[in-house]
C-alpha cells in the first residue's frame, strides 16, 4: 500500500513515537509511506531510514497556516496517487477531512489522547471512514464525546521496538556526559515525559522529594528526561533541590531522541504511557504515574486497569508526595535481584501485547477493511440495497454490511446506495450512501443512475407480519424493472405466504427478476410453488457468514464490557465452584396471532430450564436483546425470574455479538441470526421455533429441529443441552465443516451480482 501520515510535529512525545514506530514497522513491510508534518527529530530519523516528508505547519489553527497546509495536503494528494491517507490528531484529521468531502480518496484516523471537548471540536471534527483506538477508554471518548459509531473505531496498542529498548543499551557514555557516574554502584531514578503543564505533575513531585531521596539513598541520581512549556520551572525546583541536599541529586536532561538509552541506566522508572512501556521493554520495574491518575508500583494485579487506559491511568487517583516517596523506596530498598525479576516480567508483558509489529498489525487490518468497503461518494449509485435496514434489528443491520462489502470485494470502486428508515444515522453507521426507505421521489431519482437493484437478506416476501411489507418490496422490484435497471433476489428467505392473493403476486413479481438465490431449501421449494423454474433459483446461504470474526483485541474488550472477561473460555475446565462459563440466549416478542399468555409461558420455562443448568452445570445465562424494542422486555423478565446470576447483554454492534458468541458454552436461539452467528463462530446451538425459518437453518447445518415455541418445556430444553453437551466437541468440529460451505457459498452471490451489472 501507498500510505500518507498527516500529523502536527514529529518531535519527541508519545503520539509522536507512536507514528514514528507505525511507520518504521509499515515500512518494514513493504508498504510506501510518505510523512507530512511541521517537522521535527523523528521526521528528520524518518528521512534518514528512507521515508520521504513533506513539511507543512500543520502544528498550529493558525487561519494561514490552515490554508497553506490545506492547498499543501491537496497537492500531495492528487499528485500522490495514494492508496489511503491517515491522520493523527484533531488539526490535521480536519483538513484531511475537507479534502476527503471534496475528493473522497480513502482516509482513516488514530486518536490518542481524550482531548477537551467543546461544541465547536464536536461539530467539525472528521474522524475518517475508520478510526483506531489507542485504548478502550478511549473508543468511550470517541462514541460518547463525538457520537462516533462504535463498529467504525478499531482498538490498537503502543507498539514498541523491542530491539531498540532494551536492557543491554550502553549508557556510559551519555552519563559522563552529564557529569554523572556510571558507576555499577549507583543507583538512578529516572522519570521520562514531555514536560508541560498538562504531562509534568510528577517531574515537579520528583524534584520535591528528591532532598529526602537523598538524605535516604545516598547513591541515589534522579534523572528527569523531556522538554517542554514547564522545564525552566522544574529546573529552578531541582535546582533548589541540589543546594539543599549539598550536591547534585536532580539532573535534568532536555529533550533527548536516545530515550532508550535512559531508560537502560534506570534502576526505577515513573512514568506513564509509551514512556512506561519502553521502561518495561528494557526490564525495568516502573511506578505508573502521570497527570491523569496513578497506579503506582507495576505489578500482575494492575495489568488489566493498566492496558484498559493505555498505561495512562485516567480515572485513577494521584500520588501526594509522602505518597510517591513511599512506592519509590519500596522499589529502591528491595534487591537488586527482586528488581531484576521485576523487569523481566515487565519485558515480557511488552512482549506478549505491545510490539510495533502487533501495532503494525492492527493498522493492516484496518486499512483492508476501508479498502475493501465501498466507495464514499456524492450524487447516486450504481446499485442499489433494499432490505429491512434502520430499524434496530442487528440481524438485518449486519445483512446489510455483509452485502455491500461482499460487492467492494469483488468490484472495489463500487457506489452503493441503500434505502433505510434513518438515513442520516445509518450512513454515519454504515458509510454507505442512504436514502429513506419512503422517499419514493429520491428513490425514482436515484433508480436515473443505478443498474442494479438488490432485494437483500432476510423474509422480506413474507406476509405474517404484514401485507403492506410485502408489497412495498415488490412494489420496488417493479419500479426497478420499468426503469431498466436488473433485479436480484439476494440470498432471500421466502414466505410463509398465506393469502393466495399475496402468493400469485409474489410469483408474477419474482419470476420477473434477473437473478434469484435463496438461503434455504425450503425457500427454494416455496419459490417453485408460485411458479417459478427451479433452474432459475440458486441456492445460496444467508450473508451473514461472509461477516469476518472480530480480532481478539475486540473480543476481550466486548467481554470485558459485558462483565465476562473473568469467565473460563469455553470448553475450559475450571476448580471454580461458582460460575464455570456462560452460554447465550436470544428472545424475542412472540407475533400475532400469539398472545399474551404464550410469552408468559416461553418466561417461566425458559427461567425453569435456566435454574436447573445452573444447579448442575454452574453456568450462568447471558440475555442477547438483538432488537431492543421487542426483545428486551422478555429477555428482563425471563432473566428476573431466574435464580441463575442472569446477565443482559447490551449488545451494539454484530461483533459484539460474535464476540459474545464465542466464548459461550452454547446458544440457545429464537432470533434466526443469534443461531447464524452463533454457528459462524463454531457454538452449538439449540433452536426456539417460532417461524419456519429457523428449522430450515438447522437442517441447513445438520442440527436437530428447533422447539416449538408453543410447546416448549424446561425439562425438553434441558434434555437437549444435556446432549449437547455431552457432545459439544464434536457438534463444534460439524459446525465448522458446515459454515465453511456456507461461507464459500454466500460468496458467489456478490460475484453474480457484478456480473449483472
Amino acid at each position: 500500500m501507498k500510505i500518507l501520515m498527516v500529523t502536527m510535529a514529529m518531535n519527541i512525545g508519545g503520539a509522536e513515537t507512536h507514528i514514528l514506530e507505525l511507520c518504521r514497522a509499515l515500512a518494514a513491510k513493504g508498504h510506501t509511506i510518505t510523512l507530512a508534518s511541521n517537522g521535527g527529530v523523528y521526521a528528520d530519523m524518518l528521512v534518514q531510514e528512507g521515508i520521504s516528508h513533506v513539511t507543512l505547519p500543520l502544528h498550529t489553527k493558525k487561519p494561514a497556516a490552515v490554508l497553506k497546509s490545506y492547498r499543501g495536503l491537496q497537492k500531495c494528494i492528487l499528485e500522490g496517487d495514494f492508496d489511503l491517507v491517515h491522520a493523527h490528531a484533531r488539526i490535521p484529521a480536519w483538513i484531511c477531512g475537507q479534502l476527503w468531502k471534496k475528493y473522497r480518496f480513502r482516509f482513516v484516523t488514530t486518536a490518542h489522547l481524550n482531548f477537551s471537548l467543546n461544541p465547536l471540536w464536536r461539530m467539525i471534527s472528521c474522524w475518517g471512514e475508520q478510526t483506531m483506538s489507542v485504548s478502550d477508554d478511549i473508543v468511550d471518548y470517541l462514541v460518547d464525546g463525538y457520537g462516533c459509531s462504535r463498529t467504525k473505531i478499531h482498538t490498537t496498542i503502543n507498539g514498541i521496538d523491542m530491539d531498540k529498548f532494551r536492557p543491554d543499551i550502553p549508557y556510559a557514555a551519555e552519563l559522563e556526559a552529564l557529569g554523572l557516574s556510571s558507576a555499577d554502584d549507583r543507583v538512578r531514578l529516572v522519570y521520562m515525559s514531555r514536560l508541560d503543564e498538562d504531562r509534568a505533575a510528577y517531574a515537579f513531585t520528583i524534584a520535591r522529594i528528591a532532598p529526602r531521596l537523598a538524605e535516604k539513598y545516598p547513591d541515589l541520581d534522579i534523572i528527569i528526561v523531556g522538554g517542554g512549556t514547564e522545564e525552566e520551572k522544574i529546573r529552578q525546583l531541582a535546582d533548589t533541590a541540589n543546594k539543599e541536599a549539598g550536591r547534585q541529586i536532580v539532573t535534568m536532561t532536555g529533550n533527548r531522541s536516545d530515550t532508550n538509552v535512559f531508560t537502560a541506566a534506570a534502576d526505577v522508572f515513573v512514568g506513564v504511557s509509551r514512556s512506561a512501556l519502553e521502561a518495561m521493554a528494557a526490564s525495568r520495574p516502573v511506578i505508573v504515574a502521570g497527570n491523569q491518575g496513578v497506579l503506582g508500583i507495576f505489578e500482575e494485579s494492575k495489568l488489566r486497569p493498566a492496558m484498559d487506559t493505555n498505561f495512562c491511568c485516567r480515572g485513577f487517583d494521584g500520588y501526594t508526595d509522602e505518597g510517591l516517596l513511599a512506592d519509590i523506596s519500596v522499589l529502591l530498598d528491595e534487591s537488586p535481584e527482586t528488581r531484576a525479576a521485576r523487569g523481566v516480567w515487565c519485558r515480557q508483558v511488552v512482549q506478549t501485547y505491545y510490539t510495533a509489529a502487533r501495532m503494525a498489525d492492527d493498522y493492516e487490518k484496518m486499512y483492508e477493511k476501508v479498502l475493501a468497503s465501498p466507495v464514499p461518494f456524492r450524487g447516486r449509485g450504481d446499485v442499489m440495497i433494499s432490505g429491512y435496514y434502520g430499524f434496530g434489528n442487528l440481524g438485518d443491520e449486519s445483512l446489510l454490511s455483509a452485502i455491500a462489502d461482499s460487492l467492494a470485494k469483488e468490484c472495489p470502486g463500487i457506489r452503493i446506495t441503500a434505502l433505510t428508515k434513518n438515513p442520516r444515522k445509518d450512513s454515519e453507521r454504515t458509510g454507505l450512501r442512504c436514502i429513506g426507505r419512503m422517499n419514493f421521489p429520491a428513490i425514482f431519482h436515484e433508480m436515473g443512475r443505478a443498474k442494479l437493484l438488490i432485494s437483500g437478506g432476510g423474509s422480506l416476501l413474507q406476509d405474517v407480519t404484514s401485507g403492506k411489507s410485502l408489497l412495498y418490496y415488490l412494489t420496488l422490484i417493479r419500479l426497478a424493472e420499468k426503469k431498466g435497471l436488473k433485479t436480484f433476489l439476494y440470498a432471500n428467505g421466502i414466505g410463509p405466504l398465506n393469502s393466495e392473493k399475496n402468493r400469485a403476486r409474489t410469483g408474477n413479481v419474482v419470476q420477473c427478476c434477473d437473478a434469484i438465490s435463496v438461503r434455504d431449501e425450503d425457500s427454494l421449494h416455496e419459490l417453485v410453488s408460485l411458479g417459478i423454474p427451479a433452474e432459475k433459483i440458486r441456492l445460496s446461504a444467508d450473508p451473514a457468514f461472509c461477516v469476518p470474526m472480530p480480532v481478539q483485541s475486540k473480543q476481550i474488550s466486548a467481554r470485558k464490557r459485558f462483565g465476562l472477561d473473568t469467565l473460563p473460555p469455553a470448553g475450559q475446565t475450571t476448580s471454580d465452584e461458582e460460575i464455570r462459563g456462560y452460554y447465550v440466549i436470544s428472545l424475542r416478542r412472540l407475533m400475532r396471532p400469539m398472545t399474551e399468555g404464550y410469552d408468559v409461558r416461553l418466561a417461566e420455562e425458559t427461567a425453569s430450564f435456566c435454574d436447573r443448568i445452573w444447579e448442575e452445570y454452574r453456568l450462568i445465562p447471558v440475555f442477547a436483546p438483538m432488537q431492543p424494542q421487542n426483545d428486551r422486555d422478555i429477555c428482563a423478565d425471563t432473566a428476573a425470574r431466574t435464580k441463575a446470576p442472569a446477565r443482559i447483554a447490551d449488545i451494539r454492534d454484530v461483533e459484539d455479538l460474535l464476540a459474545l458468541l464465542t466464548g459461550a458454552g452454547f446458544v440457545l436461539g429464537m432470533r434466526l441470526h443469534s443461531l447464524i452467528y452463533a454457528a459462524a463462530a463454531a457454538t452449538p446451538v439449540i433452536g426456539i421455533s417460532y417461524d419456519p425459518k429457523i428449522d430450515a437453518f438447522l437442517k441447513r447445518i445438520g442440527q436437530p429441529a428447533g422447539i416449538p415455541v408453543d410447546a416448549i418445556t424446561a425439562d425438553e430444553l434441558y434434555e437437549k443441552t444435556k446432549k449437547l453437551l455431552d457432545n459439544n466437541q464434536t457438534i463444534r468440529k460439524e459446525l465448522r465443516t458446515h459454515t465453511t460451505e456456507l461461507n464459500r457459498i454466500s460468496t458467489a452471490d456478490a460475484k453474480e451480482a457484478v456480473q449483472l451489472m
